[in-house]
Order: structure tokens, then sequence, then C-alpha cells
């Protein structure tokens, strides 16, 4: 980690799969992306592979060492290593994915199992409360100056260098959560 601007989470969604309204699709199992980010995707594991539904999470990189889910260009704005910390959360979640016989159209939608948890975790190493640049919505809205320069929570659609718009809205983070020390927040997958 480069040590500057902060500590920060980036919050992304799988989006492994395109559901609709009219076409809602079931959500993938959980282990077949523990599967793809501890083998042939590890090269771009984020932190912390988190299930909405469940509460279940699993981790891959310790939270002091860089992941590489963002694109990080040659000579540009600082992504993956950027502040003291530079948390990376994936949510298993794509629009309009079903789950029980129920589709969700958006992250905020679904139950959030195991928010507090990872909210808790996030700020035991330094994530203050906060949208530097708003909460998350599925347009891109992007300032390096906001990212070089402040901690906090961000959206995949608020980084440099990135295209994406994930992971769409997405639950107030900010209540009240139970404390949490700098443990790992699951086991390590290997």
């Amino acid at each position: 980690m480069d040590g500057v601007g902060g500590a920060r989470a980036v919050h992304h969604i799988t989006w492994d799969r395109n559901g609709s309204a009219g076409s809602p699709i079931d959500l993938v199992p959980f282990d077949n992306l523990v599967g793809y980010f501890s083998g042939t995707g590890k090269g771009n594991a984020p932190h912390v592979l988190a299930d909405p539904f469940t509460g279940r999470t699993a981790q891959f990189i310790p939270a002091n060492q860089s992941a590489r889910a963002l694109v990080n260009l040659t000579g540009g704005v600082q992504t993956n290593m950027h502040g003291s910390a530079c948390i990376q959360i994936e949510w298993l979640f794509f629009p309009w994915c079903r789950v029980n016989g129920k589709a969700y159209a958006e992250l905020k939608d679904t139950p959030g199992a195991g928010l507090d948890r990872i909210v808790a975790w996030l700020r035991s190493w330094g994530v203050p409360d906060g949208w530097p640049m708003g909460m998350p919505t599925w347009n891109g809205n992007r300032s390096a100056g906001v990212w070089q320069n402040n901690g906090g929570h961000y959206g995949h659609s608020q980084v440099p260098e990135n295209d994406h718009t994930d992971p769409g809205p997405i639950w107030d983070l900010f209540r009240p959560a139970p404390t949490a020390d700098r443990r790992r927040l699951d086991e390590e997958v290997r």
C-alpha cells in the first residue's frame, strides 16, 4: 500500500450473469466464485467475497496487502494500492438475480446479511464512514482528486481509470455496528 490518502473500501458486485425484470436468473453459487477467485481468477481477486443473502464471507488476500480487482493504468492514478488500506469487497450479486424464487433488482434490495460485521471490520482498518463521491448509482462518477485525497467508501463506479458501473445503489452502511478488530474477516482461502 502506498500509505497516501487514508483508508478506503471499494464495493463491487460479481455481475457474472445478466438477468432482467422479465427474465431473472438464479444467483451463481457462492462456492463457484470462491473456486474462481482461488483458482483461475486469483489474479483479479478482491480481498473479500460476501454473500448478502446468507452473510457468508471468504477472504482471499490479507487486508494490509493490495488486491487486483481494479484497473490500474501505468503512469496513471494509483488504484489497487492507494491509501493505508484499499479493501475491496465483492458482493455476490447481479441485477435481477433470483434467490429462493425472489428476484432482486439492486444490491440495496437484498437482505444485506453480514453487513454489520463487514462494516465493523472495515472500521477496524481505519476506513471512515462516508462516501466521498456520494452514494453509488449505476452511473460512473469519478474524480482522481477526490480518490487520491479522501479515505472512505467508494463504488467501483467511482474509481478513476475504471469503466464499471457497479455496485449500483447500496444499503445504508453507517448504522451502528458491533466493534471488530483487525483479525481476518474469515479464514483465508487457499
